[in-house]
Formats: C-alpha cells, sequence, structure tokens
C-alpha cells in the first residue's frame, strides 16, 4: 500500500534545456498540488545541467512551500552522468546529499 501523501512524478523523455520550461512547469505544478514529491528519472532519455538546475530549484521551492521533494533510487542513466561529470556528487557538495540520499521505493518516502 501506497501513502497517498507521497505522489511520483515520473520524468520521461528528454529534461534537458530544450524542454526546461516544460520540466520547471511540471515541477512548479506538482509540488503546489502535493505536500510530498517523489521524482523518478529512470525513464529519462536526455538530461544536462538546466535538468540539474531545475531540480534543485524545485526542492528550494518545495522546502519554502512546507513540502518535501525527494529523488528515487536510482537515478537515470543521463542525470547520472551529468551529476557525474559536473561534480555534483563529489564530497562536500552543498547539494550531494540530495542526488545520493535516495529511497529506494515510493514506499520508502512514506511519512
Amino acid at each position: 500500500m501506497t501513502d497517498e501523501r507521497t505522489h511520483m512524478l515520473v520524468l520521461t523523455g528528454d529534461a534537458g534545456i530544450k524542454n526546461a520550461t516544460e520540466v520547471a512547469a511540471n515541477l512548479r505544478n506538482t509540488i503546489e498540488n502535493h505536500a510530498a514529491v517523489a521524482i523518478d528519472t529512470q525513464a529519462l532519455s536526455a538530461a544536462d545541467v538546466t535538468t540539474v538546475q531545475s531540480l534543485l530549484a524545485a526542492r528550494v521551492s518545495a522546502r519554502a512551500l512546507g513540502k518535501d521533494l525527494t529523488m528515487l533510487a536510482p537515478l537515470g542513466g543521463p542525470l547520472q552522468a551529468v551529476l557525474n561529470d559536473a561534480g555534483f556528487l563529489t564530497p562536500g557538495q552543498e547539494h550531494a546529499a540530495f542526488w545520493s540520499d535516495q529511497p529506494t521505493s515510493q514506499q520508502d518516502t512514506e511519512r
């Protein structure tokens, strides 16, 4: 049984700069309508630094609204590659825990 308070948002396709406006709007609408959001990136076919920026901005927005935004593990390959290549996962990075302390399923995000 899943917790109805946690909504899973599945990001699919190209979440890079070409679709940044759509990705940001999707994140914003989801956060506005749900107290807790878990993001699944397994279906991404492309990601870039814009994707990372959109997810971090969504996290900040969620926190400002008193809401919870988490990433489901494992991260999708394209996002994982961007995070590795750009150094977002190195120790000491401000948001490293956001990417690496991920629940392994939606059930793990229940509170």
